[in-house]
């Protein structure tokens, strides 16, 4: 571990002379030298235990996963949803909702129906300080740290088991956990080939159709494996259509107490934009109006859309060197490139570029995102006695380039001249985030065991050029940062355990954190300190969780009001905040035929001694408010679900059954200044659910069939679940009769609120068919 820290600045110093593609190759390959061989080394020296040709069958899923997911003896707080549950869940929509009726989650969908851009808050914690890998591989955005679901469509259909850890959780690959981390685990293994439909209809013209097939196991050997999928929706909101496709591909090839498996996932995805929310007025005539294209004078821009295609490369190496030792290395690449394009009213357009005319004129621009992520993660597990000792790491590079071209203007249209697009800004941006870990899991006594981890990381961000309104946002940030987590687990009885952890985690601001900011004035990287107690127990007929967690921040970043020297918002360090509360988890059968399942969270999401900095639009300048302490933006107090599983039939052959189930989240402010005037209302819905599935006989052309049916807000509630506010002094304009989204607060203050309202009623069929 420590030659790898040590050899860290040498292999910067290398990366840095030598080309893009040189760089690629090198990186892989010299990752795969220092940081997996070396820790195998040291399993072939220990591993005497047993020859290798008398092992078992090597566990294929369990050898990738093991380093990254946490199990029933890791003094964690997390939930686990197996393939089964996924399968009966999956109508098409995005995975937060998916994950929606797991405890402490809020999700949101732009377009109202959980197709195209959606999100999700665990904790209140939004999507950029959630960790995000696939097979442990980092999903996030190297840059934003966010994620964007509408990247790879109908991700469900291709995962086999979802773990979600709250809190700081274990050492992971990629953005620091800063709320929750999410491991999605592929498909794995199937023996036997097969062919699998899935289709489905639903509201909002929505279709899906997905092809999946597989080999099987060939000659003992090797199998491939492949899904074609396409969703097509027109949205509940105006004009915010998806058109969706996703491509997956895996070989897998067998040796002996190994394997090697190579994988590609690509997503394609259009999706007409509606990432601006309503005024207040519209929300309950106008639920569904887009202001998207509204710039264009006549009717709405027709193509004021999202295009990005996605693809990852997966090449996973797993090997059981003896009944003690294995170890994986995944080798990845990703690319993503794509742009937004939208219409842009009354535009000077020698302001955009010296290249066009004096002009002011509407105009058609497209913002480019074009990157590159690969790297190499790698870990080696060493099991005896009880004793679970992993040690891996990663280290993974990203490229960018950030450009935006003209690609037509009115005036010239209007002349009759043919136009060649113009490129009016271009930047670029390196990332390099390395990372090791050591963690130990041991038995001190029969019942009491413990849990140690420590992750070193380290991150090198630079960027330089322009952005689209001119700026120099040329930035170079280093970060160095010590993660350790120490933690007890104490089994009570069989199926009862208590456990308890400490653990802190540190995270590095996000692109705009840093080129939003003054070059003088760089936010500091954040701290939480995160503290988890819970109880779990497991009996005949019921199973019960309660775990309490406080969450302390320190220089968190929060948006304050505070702008920037071309006046735009910008996060600050905030210097104390913090999550605090309880989540209850309960699962009782109450008959042979019907379960109850439920959870709730409780909690209290604080910013201590919060300065609020408000614009005078008068003046020019901002004033400040101290708001003492205040409520963490949407962040709700509590967070509830509740779900009836009736079993009409059930045996080894058919299931019919029915899920109703229910949804409430409390009242969450839509910024940091605790105002009344800038609330989003609590809200609740109910949903219900019909699954049938059958077996047929063998015989047969048709294996299986599942049919299901949902129907979400069953009763019809007009509910919002995301928005957005700017507040603003105005003591000699009133803005309310130019703007929709302006509201008066009293005594001169204004602010300028956007809503996402939710689809009422609507229903999603299903149709799964196994050949």
């Amino acid at each position: 571990m420590f030659k790898s820290v040590i050899h860290f600045p040498i292999l910067m110093a290398t990366l840095n002379r030598l080309s893009t593609s040189a760089k690629r190759a090198f990186f892989v390959f010299h990752f795969s030298l220092f940081t997996f061989l070396g820790p195998l080394s040291i399993g072939a020296q220990n591993a005497v235990s047993k020859p290798v040709d008398s092992l078992k069958t090597v566990d294929l899923q369990q050898v990738t996963i093991t380093a990254t997911m946490a199990t029933a003896a890791t003094p964690v707080t997390f939930t686990n949803l197996s393939k089964e549950q996924i399968r009966r869940s999956d109508f098409g929509q995005d995975i937060p909702y998916l994950l929606k009726s797991t405890p402490s989650v809020v999700e949101t969908s732009d377009a109202g129906g959980g197709i195209g851009y959606t999100g999700l808050r665990i904790r209140g914690s939004d999507a950029t300080r959630t960790n995000v890998t696939i097979d442990g591989i980092p999903l996030n955005d190297a840059e934003g740290q966010g994620v964007y679901w509408v990247n790879l469509p109908d991700l469900a259909g291709s995962t086999s088991m979802i773990q979600i850890q709250r809190g700081v959780g274990t050492s992971t690959n990629g953005a620091g956990a800063f709320g929750a981390s999410i491991n999605l685990i592929t498909n794995g293994l199937r023996s036997e080939k097969y062919v699998n439909y899935t289709g489905g209809v639903g509201s909002f013209g929505t279709l899906r159709h997905a092809i999946s097939a597989g080999t099987g196991l060939m000659h003992n050997k090797f199998s491939v494996d492949m899904k074609l999928s396409s969703i097509t929706s027109d949205g509940y909101v105006d004009r915010a259509a998806s058109n969706l496709q996703s491509l997956y591909l895996s070989g897998l090839y067998l040796f002996k107490n190994g394997s090697l498996k190579a994988k590609l996932m690509t997503g394609k995805e259009k999706t007409y934009q509606s990432w601006y929310g309503i005024p207040t007025p519209y929300l309950d005539s106008l639920r569904t109006f887009n202001p998207a294209g509204t710039e264009k004078s006549d009717s709405p821009y027709a193509n004021q859309t999202d295009n990005y295609q996605q693809t990852h490369v997966h090449l996973v190496y797993n090997q059981q060197f003896s009944t003690n030792w294995r170890a994986n290395i995944s080798a990845h690449y990703t690319k993503g490139r794509g742009y937004y394009e939208e219409y842009k009213a009354d535009q000077k357009l020698n302001n955009i570029s010296n290249l066009l005319p004096k002009d002011t004129t509407d105009l058609v621009r497209q913002l480019w995102l074009d990157n590159d992520f690969y790297g190499a993660i790698a870990s080696a597990t060493y099991e005896k006695n009880g004793v679970e000792w992993t040690t891996g790491g990663g280290l993974n590079q990203y490229d960018g380039r950030h450009f935006g071209d003209i690609t037509w203007y009115k005036t010239l249209k209007d002349k009759g001249l043919n136009f060649k697009p113009v490129e009016f800004y271009r930047s670029a941006a390196t990332k390099t985030d390395f990372n090791v870990y050591s963690k130990i899991n041991a038995p001190l006594t029969k019942q009491l065991s413990a849990f140690v981890d420590i992750q070193l990381r380290t991150i090198n961000y630079t960027t330089s050029g322009i952005d689209r309104k001119k700026r120099d946002i040329s930035r170079a940030a280093d970060y160095h940062f010590v993660n350790p987590k120490f933690g007890l687990n104490y089994v009570y009885t069989e199926g009862s355990r208590f456990y308890a952890s400490l653990a802190i985690a540190n995270r590095e601001p996000n692109r705009n954190d840093l080129t939003d900011a003054e070059t003088t004035n760089l936010p500091e990287s954040e701290r939480l300190y995160n503290t988890e107690i819970g109880w779990k127990g497991l009996f005949e007929k019921a199973n019960f969780g309660v775990n309490f967690y406080h969450m302390n921040y320190k220089n968190q970043l929060a948006i304050t009001g505070k702008i920037n020297d071309v006046g735009e918002q910008i996060r600050a360090n905030v210097a104390d905040s913090y999550r605090a509360g309880f989540e209850l988890e309960a699962a009782i059968k109450l008959s042979n035929q019907l379960i109850f399942n439920t959870n709730a969270t409780f909690s209290q999401n604080k910013i201590r001694n919060f300065t609020e900095k408000i614009d005078n639009w008068d003046t020019y300048e901002q004033v400040s408010f101290n708001r003492g302490t205040t409520d963490l933006a949407l962040s709700p107090n509590v967070v509830f679900n509740g779900e009836l599983t009736y079993f009409i039939l059930k045996n080894s052959q058919s299931e019919l059954s029915f899920n109703p189930s229910v949804k409430y989240v409390g009242k969450q402010f839509l910024d940091n200044s605790g105002s009344e005037n800038s609330t989003l209302s609590a809200y609740n819905y109910a949903n219900f659910q019909l699954f049938y599935s059958t077996k047929f006989n063998k015989t047969k052309a048709i294996k299986s069939m599942t049919l299901k049916l949902l129907v979400a807000n069953v009763f019809n509630q007009k509910y919002v679940n995301n928005g957005w506010t700017y507040r603003f002094i105005s003591p000699s304009y009133d803005p309310r009769p130019d703007d929709a989204y302006a509201r008066s607060e009293g005594k001169d203050v204004y602010n300028q609120s956007g809503f996402f309202p939710q689809a009422r009623r609507y229903y999603s069929v299903g149709l799964s068919l196994d050949f």
